[in-house]
């Protein structure tokens, strides 16, 4: 009975392998892990930036201007569970999966590139 049982699951798993080679998308995984999601780019203008300062753990906050904060509000709403990321100065300054909408328009940045602090300058 135990050879029966055993013979039984052979076949069974050999059949189930046989249909996965035939048929790939069958199981769905290769769906998940074969296609990268799209990065939403969202590029802030420095003109866009109200002020900026340097905490004294190297964080960089950067507080926009009303234009800014709007778009950048409306950029999150539109986009709630895809990754984006924030450009400015040429540099990728953040990036994230939304989850909810960012009202605030208050960004830090970790580990600011020195170009980007160049760039925010006249407003540190």
């Amino acid at each position: 009975m135990d050879i029966k049982n055993g013979l039984s699951g052979l076949v069974t798993a050999a059949a189930f392998s046989v249909c996965l080679f035939a048929f790939p998308g069958i199981s769905g995984a290769e769906t998940l892990w074969d296609e990268q999601p799209a990065v939403v780019e969202f590029s802030v203008p420095v003109e866009r930036v109200e002020k900026a300062s340097i905490s004294e753990d190297g964080l960089l906050w950067i507080v926009l201007d009303d234009q800014g904060r709007t778009e950048l509000h409306e950029m999150t709403r539109a986009n709630l569970g895809q990754p984006v990321q924030i450009v400015m100065a040429g540099q990728v300054v953040l990036h994230f999966t939304v989850i909810t909408e960012l009202e605030s328009g208050r960004l830090r940045v970790q580990n600011p590139h020195q170009g980007l602090i160049e760039a925010l300058e006249a407003f540190l």
